[in-house]
């Protein structure tokens, strides 16, 4: 789960074909028969149709040329970016793909997805295998927007269908029409503009976004690498169910469901008391993001049911009261985790699931005194032993 949705899933407005600016770009692209989305300096024509491929720099930012960073057409600007993209991956005869456009258009694990993939196709044109790639019938689905904390900033996630043809040297035009899921980080540049870059991509051959982790599956059973994947999921669904916008109320049970121990009959009281707050309208909206968090210790053999980590989990939270909003703050907390193993009691036909995996927040180092609630209550045992199967 990501921090809040907001807004869900936005019908599209279709644009025709946009011919757009980015500025404020200082590399410039080389020049083309269709008009480039970068200000650029002047280049001659060359009888190549594609430039050779450059050590690579780190593109410049530009700004998306109708686009108000503080007044977001979400729909709209996606749109926009994918028209550029494809603009720059557009080789006429006789002309040059948009190497730097694209390079100041991506981003993150899509970039090192991507360039690679790019740089075969300039290598092609270079051999004269290549010889003309266009776009068509490009179409941009908004499915998701992810605030990141700063209002206009954040993540979309989108459906992109569009046709691509290309012509190679001995062969007549080809014709494809494809479907891919992209993800895009919307930010602030300068004063009011902004800049979107393609950051994020599912690839069709996993299945699985770029960014995602490993699969629990894919790493060695109880390693490091598969605990710290297991609670960085655990914890973005124990703040989403904490958190409360006009689209989403607070949880409690789902809540009750991820706590045990001394810090159940710490937090849930807290929790209930902000249930309160919201049904008064004292309390209008908290929500998280940047979540991450740190395995500290993992003991595997912590019970005879399963282990305990220790974590350090920093996020942002973002609180607006009926007085107004308050300033955004960024904490780090530590937390002891049970990984409750159970094993289900099956006959011998049963052919299902034997056993299950669920994790608990059992214990948590209050930084007004230091000291685990564990303590505090006296407890004697940090992971209770019943009432979490």
């Amino acid at each position: 789960m990501t921090p809040r949705d907001r807004g869900g899933s936005f019908p599209l407005a279709f644009l025709g074909p946009a011919v757009l600016v980015l500025l404020s770009i200082s590399c410039a692209a080389p020049a083309s028969s269709t008009p480039s989305p970068f200000t650029q300096a002047s280049s001659p024509a060359s009888a190549v149709p594609v430039v050779s491929s450059p050590p690579r720099a780190a593109p410049t930012p530009g700004t998306l040329a109708s686009a108000s960073f503080s007044s977001p057409r979400i729909e709209v600007e996606v749109q926009q970016v994918f028209e550029l993209n494809y603009q720059a991956r557009t080789l006429q005869l006789g002309g040059q793909f948009g190497l730097a456009a694209l390079r100041a258009l991506v981003d993150g694990p899509y970039a090192d997805y991507t360039l690679p993939l790019f740089d075969t196709e300039i290598r092609d044109g270079q051999t004269g295998a290549l010889r003309q790639v266009t776009f068509r019938d490009i179409a941009v689905r908004l499915d998701r927007w992810t605030d990141s904390g700063e209002p206009g900033a954040g993540r979309a996630e989108v459906t992109v269908t569009r046709t691509r043809e290309e012509v190679r040297a001995g062969s007549g035009a080809k014709s494809e029409t494809s479907t891919f899921q992209f993800g895009l980080q919307r930010s602030r540049l300068g004063a009011d503009g902004v800049r979107w870059v393609i950051a994020d991509f599912v690839n069709p051959t996993t299945g699985r976004w770029l960014s995602a982790p490993p699969p629990a599956a894919t790493l060695p059973p109880d390693s490091d690498e598969q605990i710290a994947a297991e609670l960085k999921s655990f914890f973005d669904q124990f703040y989403q169910a904490r958190t409360l916008t006009s689209l989403h109320a607070l949880d409690l049970r789902k809540s009750e469901e991820l706590v045990g121990g001394s810090y159940a009959e710490y937090t849930m009281p807290l929790l209930r008391q902000s249930q309160a707050e919201a049904e008064s309208g004292a309390l209008k909206e908290i929500r998280y993001a940047d979540i991450s968090v740190r395995l500290e210790k993992w003991d595997r053999a912590a019970t005879m049911h399963g282990g305990l980590a220790t974590v350090a989990v920093t996020r942002s939270v973002f609180a607006t009261r009926s007085t107004g909003a308050e300033p955004p703050r960024a904490e780090t907390f530590e937390f002891r985790v049970h990984r409750h193993f159970h094993v289900f009691a099956v006959g011998p036909d049963y052919t299902g699931p034997r056993s299950s995996v669920n994790w608990l927040v059992v214990d948590f180092l209050r930084p007004d005194v230091s000291r685990w609630v564990t303590d505090l209550a006296g407890a004697t045992t940090i992971v209770p032993d019943t009432g979490h199967a």
